[in-house]
């Protein structure tokens, strides 16, 4: 995290995309029995960014890269007020999550209304004043708890009750060293002739309320790695990457997604470590890889089976989720772990809190409460609590079950790349030209991200009608 200051600091619309598609509510619950919704879920994490906010060229110093983020007239004129809010919220829960897991190396995050940091008691109270999110820094074994805010003319009025939310977590672990972390989420006032000019920015606040790492600016040649980067040594790693990633995997295996293909890419994993503009690796930069597919093209490589002959090759199966251009994938081991994971959570039992739950879609629900639609809201909300506590409690009673499944499922898929096979026919490889590539396409050690050059928000800003 960097010290006091003022900074620019130089990331990819494809690492804020990344971090669109990581935070979120737990949907285990439900996804579990309707895994074909993952991509609904996905489109409508990242379709928001894509619709309110545009790339605009600035003056900026080497090496910057002279870009920043702005909203557009749709935000500014053609929504209304109930659509600025909930926007204002995604997105402030998207940088948040991009700068905390994207920039500096949290990995992944959860909600605290589903469980807290190390199963403490008090976190998942409805009416507590407490943070949005936290997660486990893994280079430094710290719980992290995350506050996101985001307004018109960031304040300082905000950012006090964001840290009051903070304390109210950090009241509930005594004794326990932790970071907080304030990132609000700056959007232009509603100044006419004067929107157009200011940019987001983010306003951090970070703090050791019961002792750590101090905070400070880390060099900027040393890149810190995280849990991705573990996955094949500890098995507590790779569940949390398992789980990061079940999203992706369900919408991949299962729903109407396009395009579905192995990517190949350079077996270099452990070289795909976190950089100054995030966790993700632009292939573009990515030498090793572009050798390789350079190499599979020439010899005509198209099924998995000649991929397999190539000992520096490895495979990622990816796939377009429709309506975004944007383009997901996942290592063919992290692929076969989550489908593990995914099993075992559709093999247990429904709970009593989905048995007994409400019948929501009753047209009779909520008429002895007036038709109260607070009432009902608030009752949807109790429902969603108990059925995904109720879900957690009867995970951690299979866990042991469970992490071998994972375990088992990844290794073997390592070993045996070709005995761990998709639902359905096999899809192709696809080894597009290295010289002029149809993607801006990233990776992780583990997942990989493409986006089309055609992105709205990367439209030209003198781009005209």
């Amino acid at each position: 995290m960097p010290s006091y200051g003022t900074y620019l600091a130089t990331t990819t619309w494809r690492q804020v995309l990344l971090a669109a598609k990581g935070v979120g509510r737990d949907l285990t619950p439900w996804l579990r029995r309707t895994p074909w919704l993952a991509v609904n879920e996905l489109i409508s994490r990242t379709a928001p960014l894509q619709a309110y906010l545009q790339l605009k060229d600035v003056p900026a110093p080497a090496p910057a890269a002279g870009r920043r983020l702005f909203v557009n007239a749709l935000y500014q004129y053609g929504s209304e007020r109930s659509a600025h809010s909930a926007f204002g919220y995604h997105l402030g829960m998207t940088m948040a999550h991009w700068l905390c897991a994207g920039m500096a190396g949290l990995g992944s995050t959860w909600h605290l209304e589903a469980r807290g940091p190390g199963g403490l008691p008090g976190f998942t109270h409805p009416a507590a004043k407490l943070p949005d999110l936290w997660g486990n820094h893994y280079a430094t074994g710290l719980p992290w708890l995350i506050e996101a805010k985001a307004a018109r003319a960031l304040g300082a009025a905000v950012l006090k009750n964001g840290k009051i939310q903070l304390d109210g977590g950090s009241a509930l672990m005594p004794g326990m060293a932790h970071r907080q972390v304030l990132c609000g989420t700056s959007l232009p006032a509603n100044r006419p002739g004067k929107w157009e000019q200011d940019h987001l920015f983010l306003a951090l606040h970070t703090a050791h309320p019961h002792g750590g790492p101090k905070t400070g600016a880390s060099s900027a040649d040393s890149p810190q790695g995280d849990a991705e980067e573990h996955v094949a040594e500890d098995p507590e790693a790779l569940m949390a990457i398992t789980r990061q990633q079940l999203l992706t995997y369900q919408a991949l295996a299962f729903g109407a997604v396009e395009q579905l293909r192995v990517v190949p890419m350079h077996r270099d994993r452990r070289e795909r470590g976190r950089h100054r503009s995030g966790s993700l690796t632009l292939l573009e930069q990515d030498e090793s890889t572009t050798a390789l597919r350079r190499r599979l093209r020439a010899q005509h490589v198209d099924s998995e089976g000649s991929l397999a002959s190539h000992t520096d090759a490895t495979a990622f199966i990816a796939a377009r989720i429709p309506g975004t251009g944007i383009h997901l994938g996942l290592s063919r081991r992290l692929y076969a772990a989550c489908a593990a994971l995914h099993l075992q959570q559709t093999d247990m039992p429904d709970t009593e809190a989905f048995a007994e739950g409400p019948h929501l879609n009753d047209p009779r629900f909520g008429q002895d409460q007036d038709d109260d639609e607070a009432d009902d809201d608030e009752a949807r909300e109790q429902y969603a609590r108990r059925a995904r506590h109720a879900h957690y409690e009867q995970e951690q009673r299979y866990r042991t079950r469970v992490r071998e499944a994972v375990s088992a499922a990844f290794r073997s898929a390592e070993e045996d790349p070709e005995a761990s096979q998709l639902t359905g026919p096999l899809p192709p490889v696809r080894v597009d030209d290295p010289e002029e590539p149809p993607l801006l396409e990233a990776a992780t050690a583990e997942s990989y991200l493409a986006i089309e050059p055609t992105d709205p928000v990367l439209s030209p800003a003198s781009r005209t009608a």
